[in-house]
């Protein structure tokens, strides 16, 4: 199969939410046999040798751009059933409880991953485009995890201030991802808020005329809309839910963001840009993400043109492996990478 199509892995988890959610509610007995494509992904990333890719330029541009729109049209569809299927759920027998229970821990397990792996990549994508449509839609899919901020952190501050002090992304030698959580979740927000602030050169007064120019005021002025219509047409579950699946998107990118540069920060380890990993299913099912340190090379790059590069600590597995180790079990996640770093070759 041409590498190209690759790519169309991207749609599994996606489209294992959305036929999730069009023919629920689910049986107690079947339910859980939705997240196999998941575990059968993890699997993958796990037992797969090595495959590094190189750029790909097989099929038309518009190829490339198709699965971006196919996999945001997903993601917004995703979001709506979402809030559909929690709307609709009956609270009226003995027995509902128990089902609902399970129906709701599904939605947020395949939402909240569907959003993380796809949404936000798509975003990530998208955010770093030159047209304004594509970038108008990348915030549209940040708005669905309520974290249009990122885009301001992420471009002025990460890509801009790559390991160093100013890098609040990059997580320090030995920093656990619970300490690196609380620190980026608030420390992005404070990043993006001041520096809107000073590009638009206004002081610390919140009411002042340019503040309304300031970006950052107009994604929470979105996102809060989002939830206030949730609210009034689904209801507060539905909300909640929504809330809760966006926590859990927010999580996984984090736990990228904090394993792909762990313990590079001013130049500790020689002029590298993060970790590296030659999982062909990250760089399919990720869209070119696992290819990161060719995107800080080129950001402009797009995704099946980025250019894979080894020159940096190897991961021992891909990122959908890596994502659960750093949360589940931090500690011998960060055993194994002091031992790459103290031991890399820079």
């Amino acid at each position: 199969m041409p590498s190209c199509f690759g790519y169309l892995l991207a749609f599994v988890l996606p489209l294992g939410s959305f036929v999730f959610l069009l023919g629920g509610p689910h049986a107690q007995a079947t339910a859980l046999a939705w997240t196999l494509p998941f575990w059968l992904m993890l699997l993958l990333d796990w037992k797969t040798p090595d495959w590094p890719s190189h750029p790909d330029k097989k099929m038309p541009e518009l190829y490339y751009d198709g699965i971006l729109y196919g996999l945001a049209l997903l993601q917004c569809l995703n979001i709506v059933l979402m809030l559909e299927f929690v709307s609709k759920l009956s609270w009226e027998k003995p027995g509902d409880f128990g089902a609902n229970l399970i129906n709701l821990l599904l939605v947020r397990f395949l939402v909240g991953t569907s959003s993380g792996t796809s949404g936000i990549v798509v975003a990530h994508e998208l955010i770093h485009r030159d047209s304004k449509l594509q970038r108008l839609l990348g915030h549209l899919l940040l708005y669905s995890v309520c974290y249009d901020h990122f885009v301001i952190a992420h471009q002025r501050g990460h890509h801009h201030h790559l390991g160093m002090p100013e890098d609040i992304a990059t997580a320090h030698f030995g920093e656990s991802f619970a300490a690196y959580w609380r620190r980026v979740f608030k420390g992005y927000f404070n990043y993006a808020w001041r520096s809107e602030r000073e590009r638009l050169g206004i002081g610390r007064r919140f009411w002042q005329a340019g503040l309304l120019k300031h970006q950052v005021l107009h994604g929470l002025a979105v996102e809060c809309t989002f939830v206030i219509g949730i609210v009034a047409h689904y209801g507060w579950l539905a909300a909640l839910l929504f809330l809760y699946q966006a926590f859990a998107a927010v999580r996984i990118l984090e736990a990228v963001n904090y394993f792909q540069h762990w313990g590079l920060g001013e130049g500790r380890f020689g002029r590298t840009y993060g970790w590296v990993t030659g999982s062909w299913l990250s760089r399919y099912a990720l869209i070119g993400l696992s290819n990161h340190i060719g995107h800080h090379l080129n950001a402009k790059s797009r995704y099946h043109q980025i250019t894979y590069s080894d020159r940096g600590p190897k991961m021992p597995y891909g990122y959908f492996v890596m994502n659960l180790w750093v949360k589940l079990h931090n500690a011998s996640y960060r055993k194994m990478a002091e031992n790459k770093l103290l031991h890399f070759d820079c």
